[in-house]
């Protein structure tokens, strides 16, 4: 199953973060990223990388007119293809800039699964407390200091 990093966002005035906040962001290949960049990139709000994305494929495009051959296209194929592997950390570090804090990582089939698991945990809650332990029931202890 995948695995989702857990950010909460800064607090405002000392009080806990809202958990409606909250952001989740899975570990791994961001297919979005691959095909739609630029659509990714805006709707993630990642300003910063959308800019410096663009500055870099306007220059190969530059480079491209001035030049014969596929160079500029498998630059650009490549660009694509490592913002959909580096894209969600990419996404993990603006949100870090923005003030977002790490606080987990869950697990699920999709998101909202994730969810569910982060914030009501991931073992069901016990229904008797632990028993204390019996005298004698503990570990034997070593003789010689052989165990």
């Amino acid at each position: 199953m995948p695995l989702y990093t857990v950010h909460a966002p800064p607090p405002a005035g000392g009080a806990p973060p809202d958990p409606l906040g909250y952001v989740l962001i899975k570990e791994g290949f961001c297919w979005p990223a691959l095909f739609l960049p630029e659509l990714w990139l805006l709707f993630r709000r990642m300003w910063l990388v959308l800019l410096t994305y663009l500055l870099v494929a306007l220059v190969v495009y530059a480079f491209d007119v001035r030049s014969e051959g596929p160079l500029a296209s498998v630059f650009l194929a490549l660009a694509r293809l490592w913002l959909a592997v580096e894209g969600n950390g990419l996404r993990r570090w603006t949100l870090a800039g923005r003030g977002y804090e790490l606080v987990g990582v869950a697990e699920g089939r999709n998101v909202d699964e994730a969810e569910i698991r982060f914030f009501h945990g991931a073992e069901p809650p016990r229904s008797e407390p632990d028993a204390p332990a019996a005298p004698g029931n503990g570990p034997l202890p070593s003789v010689g200091g052989f165990a």
